[in-house]
């Protein structure tokens, strides 16, 4: 007697639901992340363009990755004099206004002792956001002196539209929703005894979001992004082919 073949129990409802409402919302706060970034990087190229010698990424430069519109957002650079010697430089912040076209410049000039290290700050109101006040979008550049060769970075924040909250407040509740929605949908009894792909979305985001939150590698991030928008297509039209098949 032919035996019965057992399958693994179809998963709830409301945890696909749940699981697809928190992913497509982490997803969105990464790529809007991402996509600020990417703009500030095409925001004042010459420096990275100007035929000379090589240049160095200014690693000590810190930003938000989101700011209120009634917010202030401070940029902090550190930065180290390596050598035994004392020594003088300027570092150059630029600041793209409203129409992108028109910038604001500040140049200041520093002063170590050797192996000294100094922190600049500037603050960026977000009043000043370009494409509708939605990005902040800085370069910062540092000049070469002596034997240490020019450094440069660039950053872009995300403007929300929210007031009297800050905005790392909001991004921090806005990926505890999502996390919450993929946790919920995920464990116990959802996605996780049946679907694979579910599990292996959640942990390319938890890669993604690691890369971009806490390493800020944005292009990495991106790169992820884009295999989880791959994932998320191929999971869909499996479970759409898993409702169409036979018993």
């Amino acid at each position: 007697m032919k035996q019965p073949v057992s399958r693994p129990p179809a998963p709830r409802a409301w945890a696909t639901a749940a699981f697809a409402a928190g992913l497509v919302l982490g997803l969105f706060l990464l790529a809007g992340i991402a996509w600020a970034n990417f703009e500030a990087r095409l925001f004042y190229p010459s420096d990275f363009f100007t035929p000379g010698s090589k240049r160095e990424r200014l690693r000590g430069l810190q930003c938000p990755l989101v700011v209120a519109q009634d917010e202030t957002a401070q940029l902090r650079l550190r930065l180290r004099n390596p050598l035994d010697r004392p020594l003088r430089r300027f570092v150059r912040i630029t600041v793209a206004l409203r129409h992108v076209l028109l910038v604001d410049q500040d140049k200041v000039w520093l002063d170590f002792a050797p192996h000294e290290t100094k922190i600049v700050t500037w603050d960026i109101p977000a009043s000043e956001g370009v494409y509708g006040g939605w990005f902040l979008m800085t370069s910062v550049y540092a000049g070469a002196t002596g034997d240490l060769a020019p450094g440069l970075n660039d950053c872009g924040i995300w403007v929300w539209p929210v007031r009297h909250i800050p905005g790392a407040w909001a991004l921090s509740a806005a990926f505890g929703l999502a996390f919450g929605l993929m946790a919920a949908g995920l464990f116990p009894g959802g996605l996780s005894a049946t679907s694979g792909t579910a599990r292996g979305l959640f942990a390319a985001y938890l890669v993604a979001w690691l890369a971009q939150v806490a390493l800020r590698a944005w292009v990495f991030s991106a790169a992820v992004l884009a295999l989880l928008a791959l994932g998320l297509l191929m999971g869909l039209l499996q479970h759409l082919g898993g409702d169409d098949g036979g018993p």
